[in-house]
């Protein structure tokens, strides 16, 4: 088994044992998106998932410890310096929050449960409910264009959506052109979290220096990315570069924004909730909070910034106003173009009107915004985390208990 079904597995037992006690718990009728959830739960498709659902009962004793006490190892004493909370107490928390709401040690600190946990671990979507439930049950086909970077592109470009092009493509085969003398973007095709991602900066007559400084002329770069491609297939994208009001937020890396757009009950998308993603320290190529990076989230309305802070699951950096390099200050900012943004979402949305939750992640440059892409499946997480009170009391909720009750989802 290769280390990435390895992880997968891994990934999908943790969303298991996280869900048994809401699989439990749930009482048909009373919270819709609960019900969908536990009638999924215990129906399991194929001998893979029924072998999923008895490990986890097995493992979930051993699991919920060593996942407390872990992510306490790391985060307790910070809690309790910044907080006053005492050790034993976040431990206790949560043990009862996993029994309630199914929060392991992760999420406990990803959404700063150890304040009012018991009145606010309610309020948030899991991330065990969306990745094996709810997104998966609004698919109507697979095979869109949003799983696919290459495609993804194709597909902007022949529907009038701006999207950031693919330069070159490599699946293991001799490419059809040369690398431009520009700055470089590269990624792999399928990949999450930015992981893989490099950047490679131009230096003139076909020269790049890269991650770490080190320097490669094009076709010795070229050459290094057909023989990874042959192991994973990448793109080549040109690097974009931020609107001058976002480039004192980011140490180097494009800031991008997470917008979630969602059906509503006409079929019509609307924005619900976004935050924007960027860099510090010596982060100068990727934005993502799971690779590191800081975030604040915006205000749909207003289109302003607040506090920021990176995933959570580390608290060392905690909360701050003003960009921890620069000093620039996040909270309060507002986004440029940010009626375009929203617009250009609802628009890209209508195109691809198979899918009832897109979370877009879009750059917005000089010119205005330019999709990077989009999720299907996106992470909530990403979102919640910079939300006191979480997506299940919000509109998003009742707009996804709507298509699900639409698809027969919900039991009656």
């Amino acid at each position: 088994m290769s280390l990435a079904r390895v992880r997968q597995t891994a990934e999908r037992l943790v969303y298991r044992v996280a869900g048994l006690p809401v699989a439990l718990r749930a009482r048909r009728g009373a919270d819709p998106l609960r019900s969908a959830f536990a009638h999924r739960y215990w129906h399991p498709r194929g001998a893979a998932e029924l072998a999923e659902l008895v490990a986890a009962i097995v493992l979930s004793p051993i699991a919920v410890a060593g996942a407390s006490l872990w992510f306490t190892v790391r985060n307790g004493a910070t809690i309790r310096r910044r907080y006053g909370k005492p050790i034993a107490a976040q431990l206790g928390e949560q043990l009862k929050l996993y029994f309630s709401d199914g929060v392991l040690g992760p999420w406990y600190y990803i959404f700063g449960l150890h304040e009012e946990g018991e009145r606010r671990a309610p309020t948030f979507i899991q991330r065990f409910e969306t990745k094996t439930c709810y997104f998966r049950l609004l698919k109507e086909r697979k095979g869109s264009p949003l799983n696919d970077k290459v495609r993804f592109a194709e597909y902007c470009a022949a529907n009038g959506i701006r999207s950031v092009q693919t330069l070159v493509s490599l699946d293991g085969g001799d490419p059809l052109r040369k690398l431009p003398d520009q700055d470089l973007f590269i990624k792999p095709t399928g990949g999450r979290g930015g992981r893989g991602a490099e950047r490679w900066d131009s230096l003139g007559a076909s020269s790049f220096t890269g991650p770490g400084g080190e320097q490669l002329g094009g076709a010795q770069l070229l050459q290094r990315l057909v023989e990874r491609s042959q192991v994973t297939p990448v793109i080549v994208q040109p690097r974009m570069r931020p609107h001058p009001d976002l480039v004192r937020l980011t140490a180097g890396a494009l800031p991008t924004l997470r917008v979630l757009t969602c059906l509503n009950e006409e079929d019509e998308p609307e924005v619900m909730a976004a935050m924007i993603r960027t860099s510090f320290g010596t982060n100068r190529t990727v934005d993502n909070l799971h690779a590191g990076g800081i975030g604040a989230l915006v205000d749909v309305g207003s289109g302003r910034l607040g506090k920021a802070s990176n995933l959570g699951a580390d608290s060392r950096l905690g909360w701050f106003s003003e960009h921890p390099d620069s000093g620039a200050q996040i909270e309060g900012t507002v986004v440029p173009c940010w009626e375009l943004v929203k617009s250009a979402a609802v628009a890209a949305h209508r195109r691809f009107a198979d899918r009832v939750v897109i979370g877009w992640d879009v750059a917005v440059l000089e010119d205005g915004p330019i999709f990077i892409e989009g999720n299907g499946n996106p992470d909530l997480d990403i979102l919640q985390r910079f939300m006191r009170i979480g997506l299940r009391e919000h509109r998003f909720a009742a707009l996804l208990a709507h298509h699900l009750r639409r698809r027969g989802a919900v039991p009656a």
